[in-house]
């Protein structure tokens, strides 16, 4: 092998690992989105889980397929190397995809987080105070949504809770729950997405390689 064809092979066993890390990192940011919003899906009654799920099983199979990459690569399997690429390929469609979604629907379900709130408050109070707890807040729009001086405890962070030691309202800081960990899960997908590219041609690179080479050793 000469020193062009070991660069290829190593830089995409390398470049492999680091999707295998970071489609841990896309799977475990989509798990903690999931279970910090459980709440505002139950309770709010909408579906806002579409992204966050999506995460986890793009970075599930991020995962399994660099793993895969990395055994092809070491190997010289020209069958492994190509099925990486073509993976890789709808993988990185999928990502980029994702991530359009996100960008396009992010304002419109931003903007909807008061709307979902002031009726889950309305709505059922009891279920609303896991929403204060999951996200430190109090009522949607402050301990004035109350209309009383005594607040439940999920509003302060110790008991006796009344309008000078209560929490912020709750629709800034779910908005900015979604606004922040949205983004993130974008960013992360084009981020991977871009690498991927590379990684495909490297793997096709390679496949070809050891195709010419297994032609070679025939004559």
């Amino acid at each position: 092998m000469g020193c062009g064809e070991f660069l290829v092979k190593y830089i995409l066993f390398f470049v492999n690992l680091v999707f295998a890390l970071a489609g841990l990192a896309l799977l475990g940011l989509g798990v903690y989105v999931q279970i910090q919003a459980v709440s505002v899906v139950v309770i709010a009654d909408v579906s806002v889980s579409v992204a966050p799920i999506t995460a986890m099983v793009v970075g599930g199979i991020v995962f399994l397929i660099a793993f895969f990459g990395c055994c092809g690569a070491i190997r010289e399997s020209n069958c492994m190397l190509v099925s990486y690429s073509i993976c890789m390929l709808l993988l990185m469609i999928a990502k980029i995809t994702l991530a359009t979604l996100i960008f396009v629907k992010l304002d419109d379900l931003v903007d909807g987080v008061g709307k979902w709130l002031d009726e889950a408050f309305q709505r059922d109070r009891e279920a609303f105070h896991e929403i204060e707890k999951t996200f430190l807040c109090c009522g949607p729009r402050g301990a004035l949504s109350y209309l009383s001086l005594t607040l439940p405890d999920s509003c302060c962070a110790v008991p006796a809770c009344n309008v000078t030691n209560a929490y912020g309202g709750c629709v800034a800081g779910v908005q900015d729950f979604f606004q922040a960990y949205s983004m993130a899960i974008g960013i992360l997908a084009i981020t991977i997405a871009s690498i991927e590219l590379v990684a495909v041609v490297f793997g096709l690179c390679l496949a070809n390689h050891v195709r010419n080479k297994s032609r070679r050793s025939r004559y």
